[in-house]
């Protein structure tokens, strides 16, 4: 089953550290590229939360944000730790300075408390490392969540293009049917014109027919044809297959075009021309779809 790349996830977890909230956000990108967007107590399983996104996810942009509440024991806490050594050496001053200015007062409690270096806000550091499993536990179901996205945006995708290719293989149908019939107006054309030049001269039958047969080797398109049914059920193929393929469908697309290009120079006929215009623009709206898938 075909999986789209765009997708989103979501997963929760009262775990022992607090309330952790993964959300996943994937869109189509021509490589993985995967950003993360993670509490700052979480940086150290930065490199192990993104291995984890790479098993899930093997092509488009995914953006991976975490959450965590208040409670947690992750979000960043402080405590006050007096240094006693500069309070000394501070109140010292001080005194020194009322002595040698003579000035009054008493150094109070308030002198010192409004010294931040005295009595610094010192950060907890805890180690995240202790809580991977559950966090990669809340993960793995936001991952899977994406995954069940992706799949139902595929199941989309698959729908049209199978449409689309069946609009192909009807429009191809009737280039085919038309095919034979150009040789036959071109004949026509050509006995017309010849009789207007020659004005009433004899007809070199062999000189008319080696022309028309020249023609009809031209504008035979019957090799391009074939080809392009095979590229048809090599896109069918490739649609029923697992993993990734949207480099493959993609490339198959661009191999459809270049036959159909060619059936477009080749036909020199209006009616033709008309159905390849057709086939291109089928082929062009597939063209966007298969950028939307893995």
């Amino acid at each position: 089953m075909i999986k789209s790349m765009t997708g989103y996830g979501l997963a929760e977890g009262d775990l022992p550290m607090g309330k952790v909230a993964v959300e996943i956000r994937s869109l189509n990108h021509k490589y993985l590229e995967i950003s993360l967007k993670l509490p700052r107590g979480l940086f150290p399983l930065e490199s192990r939360i993104r291995d984890l996104a790479k098993k899930g996810v093997s092509r488009g942009r995914v953006d991976v944000t975490m959450r965590i509440d208040r409670l947690s024991s992750l979000v960043p806490r402080y405590h006050l730790e007096a240094d006693t050594n500069l309070a000394e050496e501070y109140i010292h001053l001080l005194h020194k300075l009322q002595e040698k200015f003579n000035l009054k007062g008493e150094v109070t409690l308030d002198h010192i408390a409004g010294v931040k270096e005295i009595l610094p806000f010192l950060e907890v550091e805890e180690d995240a490392q202790l809580y991977w499993e559950e966090i990669a536990s809340v993960t793995d179901r936001a991952l899977q969540t994406l995954d069940e996205s992706r799949l139902r945006e595929g199941e989309v995708l698959l729908g049209d293009l199978k449409g689309r290719l069946e609009e192909i293989r009807k429009l191809m149908e009737e280039i085919k049917s038309r095919a034979p019939f150009v040789v036959d107006a071109y004949r026509e054309r050509l006995r017309d014109r010849l009789r207007i030049l020659l004005e009433g001269s004899d007809l070199d039958e062999v000189r008319f027919y080696q022309e028309v047969a020249y023609f009809a080797d031209r504008s035979d398109i019957s090799e391009e044809a074939i080809r392009m049914e095979s590229h048809l059920r090599q896109f069918e193929t490739k649609l029923r297959e697992e993993g990734p393929v949207g480099r493959g469908l993609d490339f198959i697309l661009q191999e459809m075009n270049r036959e159909v290009n060619t059936i477009g120079a080749k036909a020199n006929d209006a009616l033709i021309a008309h159905k390849v215009i057709e086939v291109k623009g089928e082929l062009e709206r597939m063209r966007e779809q298969v950028h939307n898938i893995e």
